[in-house]
Order: C-alpha cells, then sequence, then structure tokens
C-alpha cells in the first residue's frame, strides 16, 4: 500500500501566514464540526508578495488554490473542512480563489513498536517566561516529539477509504493522503495548476516523511 506526502516546498518558501480575522475556531480544533463560510477567512502576512506565495501554504492547516482543493474536494473526504480564504500581503489582498483545507480527520494508525517518540512536558518557570502569563497558560504543556515515525499498516486498512484520503497521524503533526489524491493531483500539476508544493508516494512499511 502506498500514501503520499503533499506538502508546501518549504525550502523555496519564505511565507509565514497566520489567521488574522476571529474565525480560527471554526477550523482549528480535532474535533470535526462541519463548517461552512461566505466571506473568505484572511490569513495575514505582510512579508510576503501575493505573486510569491505558492499554491498550497502551510500555516498548521493548509491553504491551496481552487484546482488543487477541486482534487481534494472531489474524493468528498471525512473530517476534512473547506473554507474560502484570502491572502493579506505586503502587497494587498490577494486576488487569488483559495480555500483553507482544515485536516481534522485523526487516525489512530501509529506504529508505536517501531516509531521514535519523546514525551515533553513543559512546566511554567516565572523566570524564563515572565511574570505576567495569564493563569490559564500557566499550566504544564505536554507535546509529543516524533523523530522516526511509522504507519501500522494493520491499523490503517481498518479504516474505510473515505477517511484513509486525507488524514492526520493521532499523537503527531503529520498529515498524509491516499495514493488515488497524489494521481488527481499530478495530472493538474502537468498542466501547470499546481506549483510550488513537494509531493511524492512511499510505500506504508516505510519510515514515513515527516515535515
Amino acid at each position: 500500500m502506498e500514501l503520499a506526502y503533499i506538502n508546501e516546498n518549504t525550502e523555496e518558501s519564505d511565507a509565514m501566514f497566520s489567521c488574522s480575522d476571529n474565525r480560527e475556531h471554526l477550523y482549528e480544533d480535532m474535533d470535526y464540526i462541519p463548517v461552512s463560510a461566505l466571506s473568505a477567512v484572511i490569513w495575514e502576512d505582510e512579508d510576503s508578495y501575493s505573486e510569491a506565495v505558492f499554491d498550497i501554504t502551510n500555516s498548521g492547516d493548509l491553504s491551496v488554490t481552487k484546482p488543487i482543493a477541486d482534487v481534494f474536494m472531489s474524493f468528498d473526504p471525512y473530517g476534512v473542512a473547506f473554507l474560502p480564504n484570502r491572502l493579506q500581503c505586503m502587497d494587498g489582498l490577494s486576488t487569488q480563489q483559495r480555500y483553507i483545507i482544515a485536516i481534522n480527520n485523526e487516525l489512530d494508525v501509529l506504529d508505536e513498536d517501531k516509531s521514535v517518540i519523546k514525551n515533553v512536558i513543559r512546566h511554567y518557570d516565572p523566570k524564563k517566561h515572565g511574570y505576567d502569563v495569564p493563569l490559564e497558560e500557566q499550566k504544564p504543556f505536554h507535546s509529543i516529539i516524533v523523530s522516526k515515525l511509522y504507519l501500522d499498516r494493520e491499523k490503517l486498512e481498518s479504516y474505510p477509504m473515505n477517511r484513509r484520503h486525507i488524514f492526520r497521524v493521532k499523537g503527531t503533526n503529520n498529515f498524509f493522503f491516499s495514493s488515488e489524491v497524489y494521481d488527481e493531483l499530478y495530472n493538474i500539476a502537468l498542466q501547470g495548476l499546481a506549483c510550488g508544493l513537494t509531493a511524492f508516494k512511499f510505500d506504508v512499511d516505510d519510515e514515513a516523511p515527516r515535515r
């Protein structure tokens, strides 16, 4: 079985967008709630020119151009929200028709025996973090650092296909796509409709790529 890694070409991109309106809560949680929006959600990076932004840009979730979004939507993937998006750049608001791809479909497919995982708990330190940190932000922060990532084939195959097209690996920040999604994306890339991305297939039994 093959999966695909599809992401912004981060080695060539300098873009660092963040959501600049108050609707990020609609899609940022892993609890999938179907949502829609008529007006575009604004992402902002005033250090980038709109013409220099790639067709995929990553800010935790993805912002993609319409041809790429059309490919993703054609698979009707479970747990993925598609919201209209505009980019506020150094030269103003971009005119591209873009969509946020919020991947809220988490699959428990981590191979814990083969993966190398480190659990980290960071505690609030007033000398390091400051004395004016709000109480709710002083709680211990738990994170998982995955230095080698392997997926469990049997666990993955236990999920229906509509959950395997676009998914995040539970317990990590990594997301992957089915080989079928890759094939359709490759077809539009040949037409010049998908540029500035890193995309390739890999065998599910091999070490999985990480961003």
